[in-house]
């Protein structure tokens, strides 16, 4: 089986929204398009933290300069297309952004096919929609972190 780490980013504004790309998943088996929090998987020889600092460069054009706190993890498992089974591990990194503005000027050919969307969310907007999202809580998250109950050990989340 094999395991993809990746590293991504839960970004906050001032106003306790959270920024999410829409991405369409063509490679799994269950084609399906999700709103999902900025980052990506490690290259070759590449930390966690290193991970989080060159994807929100290229995907946002933020530059990370301080630490960002590890607060959440997860281990879905997905089937691609030719029938193998991917476990994913994905830490999740928590950004406040004093600056709303992105770039799309670093995204690959991969992201430029599957991103059609960035969009900053509110908690009522999430409600209120249809989509799908990285989180089957993602409510929860925003409203905890709003809350500044930011977890002192990574916690799991689905």
């Amino acid at each position: 089986m094999l395991t993809r780490k990746s590293s991504r980013a839960i970004v906050l504004n001032k106003q306790n929204q959270i920024f999410l790309f829409r991405y369409t998943f063509d490679f799994f088996a269950d084609k399906e398009s999700i709103w999902i929090t900025p980052g990506g998987a490690l290259e070759e020889g590449e930390s966690f933290e290193d991970a989080l600092k060159r994807e929100l460069f290229e995907e946002m054009g933020m530059e990370l300069k301080e630490q960002a706190p590890f607060v959440f993890y997860r281990t879905p498992m997905y089937e691609l297309k030719n029938g193998e089974t991917v476990r994913s591990e994905e830490r999740f990194y928590l950004i406040y952004c004093e600056d709303e503005s992105f770039s799309y000027d670093g995204w690959s050919e991969s992201e430029t096919k599957r991103m059609t969307a960035g969009k900053w969310w509110s908690v009522e907007e999430i409600k209120q929609s249809e989509e799908t999202f990285f989180s089957e809580d993602v409510v929860g998250i925003i409203e905890r972190l709003s809350r500044g109950e930011i977890p002192k050990e990574p916690e799991e989340i689905v």
